[in-house]
Formats: structure tokens, C-alpha cells, sequence
């Protein structure tokens, strides 16, 4: 439980640091064509869908975060040392976008794949990915696997 939270933190630290230092800078090479930064400011959600609606989606972040907050201190529903690790990232992510969702009135982001002119993201956007594959990850074959072993 501690660790889901600590991490949650770091990423929160982590993702405000790099969004002060990079954000609103003129757009960079960092590797050739294959990384970029580039400021964009989000005002919807994911690849920028449902644009204009910072708030509303401010008070889901707010609602996610306590529900997720209450998965990490729970042991009913999520106990594997995974899933905790996982909710973490999630958890930290969600509140660093929700942070820039009522400063700024939407998500700064800055990360851009240029040779795959993927969506401009940020740290907390990878955070939040990385937590649900890894807990999709964990549901999927650490728990099949416990329940191979209980013989159900």
C-alpha cells in the first residue's frame, strides 16, 4: 500500500517538474525525427477528444482518484504488490492532469513522437498507460495463474 502511494507522489513530482522545465518552450529536436518537444495545451481528453470540456473532466479525475485511492489502501479487491505498483501509476498520473486541469483549464503536454506523429503527451499520460497495461497484465495471467494453482 505505501509504495502505491509513494509512487504516486514521485510521479506527480516528476511529471509538474518536467511540465515546468519543458512546457512553453519553443519546440525542440531531442532525437532527430523520432522525439520532439512540442506545447500543446489539452483541453479534452485522450488524442485531445471531447476538447473544451477541462471541468468535466476535472470532477471525473477528482471522483477516479478517490475510488483509486481507495483501491491502493484496500486489500479486498487489489492485493498483488502489481496492482498496487500499477494503481500508483494511474493514481499519480490522473492527479498531476487533474492539477493542470484546474490551474491551466486543461492538460499540458509536450512529448511528441514525431516519426509516428503520434499524439503530443506528457509524463502523467505514460504513467497512466503504463499502470493499466500492467494491471491488465496482472489481471489477466497473474490471476488465471492463482486460480490454476487453487485448482478452480
Amino acid at each position: 500500500m505505501i509504495w502505491g502511494m509513494l509512487l504516486s507522489l514521485a510521479i506527480i513530482g516528476v511529471d509538474q517538474l518536467t511540465k515546468f522545465l519543458v512546457y512553453g518552450t519553443a519546440t525542440q529536436k531531442i532525437l532527430g525525427d523520432f522525439l520532439w518537444f512540442e506545447s500543446t495545451l489539452n483541453t479534452g481528453v485522450a488524442f485531445s477528444m471531447f476538447k473544451n470540456n477541462s471541468f468535466v473532466f476535472f470532477i471525473i479525475a477528482i471522483i477516479a482518484s478517490i475510488i483509486i485511492f481507495y483501491l491502493i489502501i484496500s486489500k479486498k479487491y487489489f492485493y498483488k504488490k502489481l496492482e498496487k505498483f500499477s494503481l500508483g501509476l494511474i493514481l499519480g498520473g490522473t492527479i498531476s492532469n487533474a492539477i493542470d486541469r484546474i490551474i491551466f483549464k486543461g492538460v499540458r503536454d509536450f512529448i511528441y513522437l514525431k516519426f509516428i506523429n503520434f499524439a503530443i503527451f506528457n509524463v502523467a499520460d505514460m504513467a497512466i498507460t503504463i499502470g493499466a497495461i500492467l494491471m491488465c497484465i496482472s489481471i489477466i495471467f497473474l490471476r488465471n495463474e492463482k486460480n490454476k494453482n487453487d485448482g478452480t
